[in-house]
């Protein structure tokens, strides 16, 4: 488990899901996009959250080489699944996708997804996660929903 530090909190994020986002590197030319919504608990008592799991990539997503476009029903369809088996206990945080590069960079494309969401997305969290896989490591990006502010907290090897 990776455990983050950001401002006042600790930011959990369990093995599953960085395995399952190694799993969907871009290794090869031809290998496309994927990504999906991150999904977990805030702690009551220390605002704390744990990442404890994710969406898939749906047949109703696009995905190309250099892009990959999140619908939102399919998604929000399995949240709600999730939601509810979990007994309310986990909800939307964030989001993940990979990327074709060694060492993950966000687009401005991203940046712009990214500033929407924390506007836009209903969930209890002040913030959201988002994080990119790239070939070699994966970076972690921590977004304040009050001051659309992004900042980098997380770059590292798969398997640290």
């Amino acid at each position: 488990m990776s455990s983050i530090k950001w401002e006042k909190v600790v930011i959990q994020i369990e093995e599953q899901v960085i395995k399952v986002i190694k799993n969907m590197r871009q290794e090869s030319p031809v290998d496309k996009e994927s990504g999906g919504m991150l999904i977990g608990s805030v702690l009551t008592d220390s605002r704390d959250t744990v990442i404890r799991d994710y969406t898939f990539p749906q047949k109703e997503d696009f995905q190309s080489r250099y892009r990959f476009i999140r619908k939102e029903d399919s998604h929000n369809a399995l949240l709600q699944k999730k939601w509810k088996e979990s007994n309310r206990t986990v909800m939307y945080l964030g989001e993940w996708h990979t990327h074709p590069e060694m060492d993950p960079h966000y687009s401005q494309q991203d940046l712009r997804n990214w500033k929407r969401l924390l506007r836009e997305s209903k969930t209890f969290s002040d913030y959201l996660v988002f994080i990119i896989g790239g070939i070699n490591i994966y970076g972690v990006w921590v977004g304040n929903r009050e001051n659309e502010k992004i900042e980098l907290v997380f770059k590292g090897a798969y398997n640290k």
